[in-house]
């Protein structure tokens, strides 16, 4: 499921005033609300913008409320609702608007996903969930992307040759993820790869110290489990003039993990590396 897109609605006029008194209509019973408090945490993400979506926890679990904000409330966030526990959802640095329309139950907002390609690692994409209790409840909302560093590289060939021109990138990377999700990330599209990002300078002797991060959607599926590939990293050269290709396999990505790679290239298809 795409991102729900915000749609526009017009206001209609108000009816006119009668010019006669009119006979009152019998008065509505209405349940009087009462307040509910959010606490909200980043972990020291940032945010540029924040939905915050209440849902009656019972029955069809219909949304009651939805509130926006330009940046994070501080302490607690007071919400007027109907009585009893809510599901409640913090969405922040969505790159849509939403149609409440299309979330207006609750099951609807568990199937919501944005897409990697409109995610941005220096504001992601957060999302978080919590049930209230006593009319209070805390939300930690988190990244869905997954950092990988290329922490070094290192080259043991003999005869002082260069890994020249080097470049790294991701392949095989899920096209989506759904916000609410904690586990189980299976993606249903990939992308085949990501852009190349080029090392500073050429390998030598001394190990180059990169610290180039790239980035990526969750895939969790066991080391143990056939299903959908799980990103890779590859890292490309040239050795003696020719193009060469080493790839290392990532390990289950769980939701805003960071990994580690640590590359040793011994030659033209020889290589080793570790991930922590």
């Amino acid at each position: 499921m795409l991102p729900a897109l915000w749609c526009s609605c017009r206001k209609l006029p108000a009816p006119a005033e009668p010019e006669e008194e009119a006979t009152p209509d019998p008065p509505v019973m209405t349940v009087d609300s009462v307040t509910t408090r959010i606490r909200l945490h980043t972990e020291g993400q940032s945010v540029g913008t924040l939905d915050l979506f209440v849902y009656d926890s019972e029955g069809t679990r219909p949304l009651e409320v939805h509130r926006t904000a330009e940046e994070l409330p501080e302490g607690w966030w007071a919400v007027p609702t109907l009585p009893g526990d809510k599901l409640v959802v913090g969405i922040a640095n969505s790159p849509h608007r939403f149609n409440l329309t299309a979330l207006g139950r609750y099951d609807a907002m568990e199937l919501l996903s944005f897409r990697f390609s409109d995610d941005n690692p220096q504001r992601p994409i957060l999302g978080g969930l919590c049930r209230t209790e006593s009319l209070r409840g805390e939300i930690v909302l988190r990244p869905l992307l997954c950092r990988v560093v290329l922490v070094s590289v290192a080259n043991t060939m003999d005869g002082y040759e260069l890994l020249e021109d080097p470049r790294v990138r991701l392949l095989d990377l899920p096209d989506g993820a759904q916000i609410l999700r904690e586990r189980d990330f299976r993606p249903s599209e990939l992308i085949d790869e990501s852009e190349w990002v080029a090392l500073p300078w050429d390998v030598g002797y001394f190990p180059q110290a990169c610290g180039i991060s790239l980035w990526c959607y969750p895939n969790d599926t066991p080391e143990d489990i056939l299903g959908v590939p799980r990103p890779t990293l590859e890292f490309e050269c040239r050795i003696l003039g020719e193009s060469c290709s080493f790839e290392v396999p990532l390990p289950p990505l769980s939701r805003g993990c960071t990994k580690e790679v640590e590359l040793t290239v011994d030659g033209p298809g020889d290589y080793s590396y570790k991930i922590r």
